[in-house]
């Protein structure tokens, strides 16, 4: 009887070491499987930020509006308190809500929300038009026919003790590579509870013609 207590007390010493551990490795998968889902929704947002330029002359808030839509999904519910979320069953309702839930954090200056660059161009004036099929252009005027989105998403995490820990881990790593002024709003958001970190990917796609000003004719 004396060995039974024993060894029923090392099984309740051990379940008291293990399960905590295996809780905290599980909830961890889940927060880097939703982590890998964003970053394939970012990479085709970036494509379709990229391809709504080549449409639209490389219009930035229609480019920027077209992947907000698509990362709305992974932003849709959100621990700040700012658009509501529809619930589940609706998932284009929520996408929207997202979306503009990321509409509204990008506005204060990039983070937390979805910054995005395009690669300008150099070489021939804006009004001389170039047309992507036209046998006479040459190769390195063709590559000013490269449209060129960059895309970063400052990803928010959600799932409890995993969150910290994991942003713990990218702040030991990538934080220092971040702007002071960045930096700073990070660690204020994470004082308050609100963990984020940058995903970022890159996307080109040749335009039909060359980007040219608002005032010229295409």
């Amino acid at each position: 009887m004396v060995r039974a207590r024993d060894e029923s007390g090392g099984v309740l010493a051990e379940a008291a070491i293990v399960l905590p551990l295996a809780l905290f490795f599980l909830l961890a998968l889940l927060q880097l499987a939703l982590a890998q889902e964003a970053r394939l929704l970012l990479e085709y947002a970036a494509y379709r930020a990229a391809r709504t330029g080549a449409l639209w002359n490389a219009d930035r808030e229609r480019m920027a509006a077209s992947a907000r839509l698509i990362l709305g999904p992974t932003v849709c519910p959100t621990r700040l308190d700012i658009v509501p979320c529809p619930p589940a069953d609706r998932p284009l309702l929520r996408a929207k809500a997202g979306a503009e839930a990321l509409r509204l954090l990008s506005a204060t200056g990039g983070f937390p929300g979805l910054e995005l660059e395009v690669e300008e161009p150099e070489g021939l004036p804006a009004v001389q038009e170039l047309d992507f099929d036209d046998v006479g252009v040459g190769d390195g005027e063709r590559r000013r026919l490269l449209l060129t989105v960059r895309l970063r998403y400052w990803l928010e995490l959600k799932v409890p003790f995993a969150d910290r820990l994991l942003w713990q881990a990218w702040r030991t790593v990538g934080a220092r590579r971040l702007p002071l002024a960045t930096r700073v709003a990070v660690e204020a958001a994470a004082a308050g509870g609100h963990y984020f970190v940058p995903l970022a990917t890159t996307h080109s796609m040749r335009m039909q013609s060359n980007r040219y000003p608002a005032e010229v004719p295409p």
